[in-house]
């Protein structure tokens, strides 16, 4: 019995170990694409949070510009990353912010104008779900990204069955060591 323990115990402190290695590889792998990718995917844009701007609706409601009309003047901004309607994946209108939400999903890129007279209030590259979505080298190949979050998630579930052995044994070589000098 006590040989079996012994065999976990070095066993779980291995898993441990190369579990931990894999971890803190995986961690250098998200930290320098925080800070490498999103400059190298955004073409310049500013980043964004991805969060609509602050605006609410004023009272006056009746001059809300149609789709059309917030098309045409999306357009006629000519913005950076957008050379024509068919460019845009995404029209929204947030009725509660009177703000119409342009999007390109493919590239993460993310507009806000107002409602009323067409300006631009807030534009860029939202860099939060570029890293949720592409991170962990799925810019490179998604397949990559989904092989690397299922493997994390399967050794964080080894990890936690060898931690809880770890923190047992001593416990258990503690009472096999009470039990055999009682007899």
């Amino acid at each position: 019995m006590m040989r079996i323990k012994q065999f976990l115990s070095r066993w779980s402190r291995t898993i441990h170990r190369w579990v931990g290695l894999y971890f803190a590889v995986v961690i250098g792998i998200y930290v320098i694409e925080i800070i490498a990718l999103p400059p190298a995917f955004s073409s310049g844009l500013p980043t964004i949070d991805g969060k609509a701007p602050t605006q609410t609706i004023t009272k006056n409601t009746k001059s809300l510009l149609s789709l059309e009309q917030a098309s045409q003047a999306f357009i006629s901004q000519h913005p950076k990353g957008i050379n024509t309607l068919e460019d845009i994946d995404e029209i929204t209108y947030l009725p509660s912010l009177g703000i119409y939400r342009f999007e390109n999903q493919k590239r993460l890129f993310e507009w806000y104008l107002d409602a009323q007279n067409g300006k631009l209030l807030k534009y860029g590259f939202n860099a939060t779900d570029f890293l949720e979505y592409r991170g962990l080298l799925g810019w490179f190949a998604p397949w990559i990204h989904n092989l690397i979050e299922m493997s994390f998630l399967f050794f964080m579930s080894t990890l936690a069955v060898s931690g809880v052995y770890l923190f047992i044994y001593p416990f258990l070589v503690k009472k096999n060591s009470e039990m055999n000098s009682t007899d």
